[in-house]
């Protein structure tokens, strides 16, 4: 049975997007609930725009690869695709705090601020507890916006 983890956009500037999510079930070293951060809209399935994914139902796989610097110690991180967004688009869930750490990819985070998640690299080990423990190929991740 899929388990579904929603994202919910809820802040938008001219330079980010920031959501909420919550995870039911998560257990005390996972994460339970945390913000993303995104590049702002608008919206597209292009790459190379360095602008955020499409609202939608992504799947989840494990990326053991990248040429980014700051994310490589963490690997592997969580790839998101589905029929809109091919994982060519290399859209991922990763450490970082800024809209500059973002080519269109999602940032993790416990805390947020106006253009900025915090506490990145822990939200993610944590998510990646999650996923392990679960199996990445049982979450799909919602994205909806919600703005305040």
């Amino acid at each position: 049975m899929k388990r579904r983890t929603d994202l919910v956009r809820k802040w938008e500037t001219d330079r980010s997007t920031v959501s909420e999510f919550f995870i039911a079930g998560a257990q005390p070293d996972e994460i339970v609930r945390g913000y993303m951060l995104e590049r702002p809209g608008p919206d597209t399935t292009r790459p190379g725009l360095r602008k955020r994914i499409p609202e939608g139902c992504y799947e989840l796989k494990w990326q053991t690869r990248t040429n980014l610097p700051g994310v490589r110690p963490y690997l592997p991180v969580p790839w998101l695709y589905n029929l809109h967004v091919p994982d060519t688009r290399y859209i991922y869930i990763h450490n970082g705090n800024f809209p500059h750490h973002t080519d269109g990819c999602l940032l993790i985070g416990t805390t947020r601020l106006e253009n900025m998640v915090g506490v990145s690299v822990e939200a993610l080990l944590r998510f990646k507890a999650y996923l392990e423990r679960v199996g990445i190929e049982n979450v799909t991740l919602r994205i909806t916006s919600q703005y305040e």
